[in-house]
């Protein structure tokens, strides 16, 4: 099997940023329309989609860590007067019933469920539905559960379980699809977008080495492993495989009230 890697993180971000706007190119929003973006991270999907739709964003996310990045993000891309950020708990928002006309989503269900539990997903979709206005459109994106059919496939599974004490889990895609029917959601559109590059070894330990000096702080609940217990486990086909990127394989459904 050739295994093809990317020349270094500028090329793999570089990509990253491309599957963001597929996304964001996946809906039509009108200038005067209210938006909300949840499970943030770092208003990376924000960013994408007031540059591609030129609409103002609100964006929540409950990790400290997180909003102080993206808000420097932002800063730096000038867009303060676009992106609202503010600090929420996604299962438990803020905002009146049917406040948005777009309410999305990219990724990140899986940390969510590390940090919160499973029960925490349906409780989030379920705030994303309320907050929708009637007729609104919803648009999430996931890594959805895939067996493992090769050695390097089944690898990847067993250095993320080691690395996450297990907490870390993907759902299937009938999971969200069984919301949307239990919420009254219309499926419009469905898209899967693939990576087909891996993270080389040399990035690939720079990047578990940077989750293993930070997640533990950010994240205290969670019992992450040593760098050297990662590498003394999996060093050697971290060697010759490297690691799959942060955006493997996503799907993403696409709904209306």
């Amino acid at each position: 099997m050739e295994i093809k890697f990317f020349n270094n993180d500028k090329e793999r971000w570089k990509q990253e940023y491309e599957i963001r706007c597929k996304v964001a190119k996946l809906i039509s929003i009108p200038s005067d329309s209210e938006v909300l973006d949840v499970l943030v991270g770092y208003a990376d999907f924000s960013r994408v989609i007031v540059k591609s739709h030129n609409v103002k964003v609100t964006a929540i996310e409950i990790v400290d860590e997180d909003i102080k990045e993206a808000i420097r993000k932002i800063k730096k891309e000038k867009l303060q007067d676009k992106i609202k950020i503010i600090k929420m708990d996604a299962t438990n928002m803020k905002f009146p019933d049917g406040t948005f006309d777009y309410v999305v989503n990219f990724i990140g269900w899986d940390d969510l469920i590390a940090f919160s539990g499973i029960n925490a997903v349906e409780k989030v979709f379920s705030e994303m539905v309320r907050v929708l206005k009637k007729n609104g459109i919803l648009l999430i994106t996931f890594t959805p559960e895939l067996k493992p059919v090769n050695y390097i496939q089944k690898m990847d599974k067993e250095l993320e379980k080691f690395m996450w004490g297990g907490t870390k889990k993907s759902l299937p895609e009938k999971f969200f699809l069984d919301l949307f029917k239990k919420y009254n959601i219309k499926l419009l559109k469905k898209k899967i977008l693939k990576t087909e590059k891996r993270i080389n070894p040399k990035d690939g330990k720079g990047l578990i080495k940077w989750f293993c000096k930070d997640y533990p702080r950010w994240y205290p609940k969670i019992r992450f492993r040593s760098y050297n217990e990662i590498i003394n486990k999996f060093g050697n086909f971290i060697d010759k495989y490297g690691i799959p990127p942060l955006i493997p394989h996503i799907e993403v459904l696409i709904g209306k009230k």
